[in-house]
């Protein structure tokens, strides 16, 4: 698979078949994705991964959480703007209406919307369920290295035929996340990511999002 193949083919999967990722396979996307370029060579990104009764143990601690009202102290960092300029926040509202209305969960359906929500803690079923860290000292470049090595993860899944989904709802639940996995108070959790063999068939994952045209955002120089 060319990287181009690899980038286009990758979406946000929402529905995942229960076969088994082998560890091997695993193993090959990490070390492959720990390639990723890093200020300094720092190699700052923090991995756990979960699999089988892990998985399951890791999802239902945080449903219950969830449904005690446990929502403890909530994401380290902001996962949106604390203000969305326009442009941002059409995007956001649109891909939010097209995802709902493909899994046919009506504006206002706030039940229906928690439903979908919850299933966020469940790596949408995915046989592999994994939590990005990064030591709290790092610099906001350190940040941009986990995000660099989360994306090499996520088109080398693609290579062997993976998909995954990013989630940054498990920062939310980092206290539960923190407990579960025996995570140290010197990392901040990041984000999940669910990885497995989407079902191509399920409605959910028909959704491809919009991308802006490059000139919205590139500015050329030539002379």
């Amino acid at each position: 698979m060319r990287v181009s193949e690899a980038i286009n083919s990758r979406r946000s999967m929402r529905v995942f078949k229960p076969d088994p990722v082998s560890k091997a396979d695993i193993e090959w996307i990490i070390s492959n994705a720990n390639r990723a370029a890093s200020n300094g060579n720092l190699q700052p990104w923090k991995l756990y991964v979960t699999m089988g009764p892990a998985r399951q143990r890791l999802s239902a601690a945080i449903l219950k959480a969830m449904d005690e009202n446990d929502l403890g102290p909530g994401a380290e960092y902001d996962i949106y703007p604390r203000e969305f300029k326009p442009v941002y926040d059409q995007r956001r509202k649109l891909v939010g209406k097209q995802l709902y209305t493909l899994l046919g969960v009506p504006r206002g359906d706030s039940a229906g919307m928690l439903r979908q929500f919850r299933k966020n803690y469940e790596f949408f079923d995915a046989p592999v369920g994994m939590i990005l860290c990064v030591e709290r000292g790092m610099g906001n470049g350190q940040w941009i290295d986990c995000g660099i090595f989360l994306d090499q993860l996520m088109l080398l899944a693609r290579e062997k035929g993976l998909h995954t989904c990013p989630q940054a709802a498990f920062s939310r639940f980092q206290h539960v996340v923190r407990r579960e996995l025996k995570i140290p108070d010197d990392q901040i959790v990041i984000c999940g990511l669910a990885l497995g063999h989407a079902d191509p068939d399920a409605v959910p994952n028909n959704l491809v999002t919009e991308r802006a045209p490059i000139t919205d955002f590139t500015t050329w120089f030539s002379e």
